[in-house]
């Protein structure tokens, strides 16, 4: 497409297309917006004469991606690549984010190169492909990493861990009685006492700590920083978290948990699933010795 007389749209019958357009269409010429249809306008909130008053198109680019569209645009003009087709994150005027989808063209504009594109706003599926994915990591009934979500984080952690040879704790925790309390208060309060154990877990690490709850009445905590030589430490923080939860709550039961820890060593090659076994088994030990300091049966 070329033109002769300055005109962005020298076409009658093209111009109505694209002034009627519901996509989004731009003209850049010298990294100045020299044309943009109404739809382009209400987009970012503005009039086209507005638009095309802005001092830089960046102004309309969330400024993380400017030196991005910058480069695409460089790209684009020299030829060195034949189609762009990228997101970005645009600002309206307003100050909201939009989540952007650019497509353009190498074009002719008053006898230089121009670049010509769409812009389609896919904020809405952006936020609905985020909620989706963190329904799929997140346990419903606490807020916590479900074991998939926990999982995927977790793998990542022991990765960078192998690489950087840290060594790691790895928390597992049960909550006990559960099942009794069920039959007693009904599950309400079961699913209560599951939410408690999830909320001291969170207030007993810190929030960039992996915490998840695997299922049933299992949870895990997997610090990204810690002592290996603080295990002890980590599991009576966690019990006096317990405690002062008691202490401030009104609730018919108590919350107990019984808590096992997994080192993981670099040198070793453990899996997430390795570590989860040795917590476990860590943990049903201690509750069998718990058990029998108090002089009760304990079954597995």
């Amino acid at each position: 497409m070329g033109q002769s007389d300055g005109d962005p749209l020298p076409s009658e019958t093209y111009r109505a297309l694209v002034e009627d357009s519901l996509i989004a269409v731009y003209l850049i010429r010298d990294e100045r917006l020299v044309y943009v249809n109404r739809r382009f306008a209400d987009l970012f909130g503005y009039s086209r004469e507005e638009v095309l008053r802005l001092p830089s198109l960046y102004d309309l680019v969330a400024e993380d991606d400017r030196d991005l569209v910058r480069e695409k645009l460089r790209q684009r003009i020299a030829g060195e690549i034949t189609s762009i087709e990228y997101t970005i994150r645009g600002v309206r005027r307003d100050g909201q984010l939009l989540d952007l989808d650019i497509r353009s063209v190498r074009t002719v504009y008053d006898g230089g190169p121009a670049v010509m594109g769409t812009v389609i706003d896919i904020t809405a599926q952006r936020r609905l492909a985020d909620a989706l994915r963190t329904l799929t990591l997140v346990d419903d009934l606490t807020g916590v990493y479900n074991r998939r979500g926990f999982s995927v984080l977790a793998e990542r952690h022991l990765l960078l861990a192998r690489r950087r040879r840290c060594q790691l704790l790895l928390v597992f925790a049960d909550v006990d009685d559960l099942k009794q309390i069920n039959d007693t208060y009904g599950h309400a309060a079961g699913d209560r006492v599951l939410m408690d154990a999830a909320a001291v877990l969170r207030t007993t690490y810190r929030s960039a700590d992996i915490i998840a709850r695997l299922g049933g009445d299992e949870f895990t905590a997997f610090p990204l920083e810690a002592d290996v030589e603080s295990a002890d430490a980590l599991v009576a923080r966690l019990h006096r978290s317990v405690e002062q939860h008691n202490a401030l709550t009104d609730r018919p039961y108590v919350l107990s948990l019984s808590v096992g820890v997994a080192r993981f060593d670099p040198e070793r090659l453990q899996t997430i699933e390795q570590l989860l076994a040795e917590a476990d088994g860590q943990m049903y030990q201690r509750k069998r010795e718990r058990a029998g300091r108090a002089g009760g049966q304990w079954t597995a």
